[in-house]
């Protein structure tokens, strides 16, 4: 007697089990899941309780990113606002405290970038006669080319705590931008360059009232 080929045999066999057999029985596996789910009223509570807490948490979760990123928006819009005024020396004698601490880190900032580029162009003239003295032509002593490699080296440790002290600044100076913004906004000065910042600022507010609201309602 011919056998037939499992291949060939095709939806009637596979390794013994005929498939018809197989999914009838899935079938009344998952018919019996839904009869004990459909009759059991607590267990259908604790699953709506599960799913509903975990729709909760996801809307929380979208509201508190949707509040930090209108924070981050209105710290920005104060930046700006402090920048604008201080640049346009707009009331300088009601904000003179903050002008003055202004003035004073930029005063710090031109030194350092003139220092850093003094740093930066000796290295360049150093490098370059190091490069010169290690021609064949030339060929200086090795004790020479170790003083030039030392000295660049001093030079480099120099230039980054020049950038270190320019990148401090630099955050000193958005704080102070920022905190002259929200005194400008306390007050909220009339003047036409400021207009269009009190219109953004107040639309961030309520954008993030909005998002406290709606995250306290979801508890």
């Amino acid at each position: 007697m011919t056998e037939i080929p499992v291949q060939e045999a095709g939806p009637f066999l596979r390794e013994g089990l005929p498939y018809w057999i197989f999914w009838l029985l899935l079938s009344l596996i998952l018919l019996l899941l839904i009869v004990i789910f459909l009759r059991d009223k607590d267990l259908r509570r604790r699953l709506s309780l599960a799913l509903a807490g975990a729709k909760r948490r996801m809307q929380r979760t979208r509201h508190r990113l949707r509040l930090n990123r209108e924070k981050r928006r209105k710290a920005e819009l104060f930046c700006q606002l402090g920048r604008t005024v201080w640049t346009a020396r707009i009331h300088p004698d009601r904000f003179g405290l903050s002008f003055d601490r202004l003035e004073r880190l930029e005063a710090e900032t031109v030194g350092h970038h003139s220092a850093l580029k003094n740093i930066t162009d000796e290295i360049s003239a150093l490098q370059a006669r190091q490069e010169e003295a290690r021609r064949p032509a030339v060929r200086t002593a090795k004790a020479e080319d170790r003083t030039f490699r030392r000295r660049i080296r001093d030079l480099e440790r120099k230039s980054k705590t020049e950038r270190g002290r320019l990148k401090r600044l630099g955050r000193e100076k958005l704080d102070q931008y920022e905190r002259l913004g929200a005194l400008i906004d306390e007050f909220r000065i009339e003047h036409p360059d400021l207009l269009g910042f009190y219109v953004q600022v107040d639309k961030v507010n309520r954008a993030i009232l909005a998002a406290m609201d709606k995250i306290e309602k979801l508890g």
